[in-house]
């Protein structure tokens, strides 16, 4: 898929999501209360992850291989849409909740921003191999960016817990496995060490020993 027509896809995605978030900050700014900056606070965090993955895209690295497998199409359709669907918190929605959902939704865009740059252009939105990185998050977990996705969409819903936004989270975190199935396929094709990577290296929850397991073969970029 055209590196210019996923990023224009995700520029007009920050676009709306952007005029959200700017009358939210307008609406805190005018009752500067804790709930309404809260609130604010959760809108900039959604406009933060959209505008990320609009810079990532368009940095990226030609794929080895192109998807055309319209099942991982229809994942990364469902994955991106569901970021940007998801409400914001009902009125009837605690303070501390909408602020506890902030905090974990802003850890998890920490950890998701660290393994973004330690993917580099290796990045991409479909399944497709660019490139095998096996150090830092990637010594952790297979999956450190959509660990970090996962952790962040968490957050948004925990802030906001409707039952639209749980329909919603469901059908990311399925989306979401698919394309990590596809993914693991597509780098095992590619890179004949990824299946020693892999059998030592957790899939998205890291290993409680403080060591990172031994990188196989450093980063193939």
């Amino acid at each position: 898929m055209s590196r210019f027509f996923v990023t224009a896809v995700f520029v007009l995605l920050s676009v709306a999501t952007g005029a959200a978030a700017l009358q939210a900050a307008g609406e805190a700014l005018a009752e500067p209360t804790a709930r309404a900056w809260a609130v604010a606070g959760y809108s900039q965090l959604k406009l933060a992850v959209v505008v990320a993955f609009s810079i990532f895209v368009f940095t990226r690295e030609p794929a080895r291989q192109r998807s055309r497998n319209p099942v991982a199409f229809a994942a990364c359709a469902v994955a991106v849409a569901a970021v940007v669907i998801l409400q914001p918190p009902p009125d009837s929605a605690a303070t501390w909740l909408v602020l506890a959902g902030d905090l974990v939704t802003l850890v998890s865009c920490v950890w998701l921003l660290v393994a973004v740059v330690s993917l580099g252009r290796c990045f991409g939105v479909l399944p497709e191999a660019r490139g095998l990185v096996t150090s830092g998050p990637y010594g952790r977990v297979r999956h450190p960016v959509y660990l970090g996705e996962l952790g962040a969409a968490a957050g948004l819903v925990l802030a906001a817990p409707t039952a639209w936004n749980l329909g919603v989270v469901v059908a990311f975190f399925a989306a979401q496995a698919v394309r990590m199935r596809l993914e693991e396929q597509a780098l095992a094709a590619e890179f004949p060490e990824y299946a020693a990577y892999a059998a030592q290296t957790p899939r998205l929850v890291p290993r409680l020993s403080t060591r990172a397991p031994r990188p196989v073969t450093g980063d193939v970029r």
